[in-house]
């Protein structure tokens, strides 16, 4: 029996920052502050697909900023798990280099080299 399933991406953030991202079928998640972030995370973590066990978003996106607030210990705990996956982006003040080194360490992880490394 071959099963499908139809896993969302979604955004975490500002609504100045976020909201455009609806557009093109983010869905989009308002918070102000890393903690509110963090508690947000843990929501959508939660959520599962209809009728499944599975999470049901495959991909979350932070803000670097929001990322880097969030305690050490609490980040490797939220994004331990394979899904969803939690990247970091740039917010508009540019990149702090947070979410390369992140996206480093997880693919180092998965193939064994960092091959995103200069």
């Amino acid at each position: 029996m071959n099963k499908t399933s139809n896993h969302d991406i979604a955004i975490v953030g500002p609504k100045d920052v976020v909201l455009g991202f609806k557009a093109i079928g983010v869905r989009t998640h308002f918070t102000e502050n890393a903690e509110a972030t963090l508690e947000t995370l843990q929501k959508l973590k939660e959520e599962k697909l209809d009728g499944s066990d599975l999470c049901r978003y495959a991909i979350i996106f932070i803000l670097e900023n929001d990322a880097k607030a969030i305690p050490a210990d609490e980040y490797k705990r939220i994004t331990a798990d394979a899904l969803p996956a939690i990247i970091a982006l740039p917010g508009p003040e540019g990149s702090t280099g947070f979410g390369m080194e992140r996206l480093g360490e997880i693919v180092e992880k998965a193939i064994g080299s960092n091959i995103l490394k200069d």
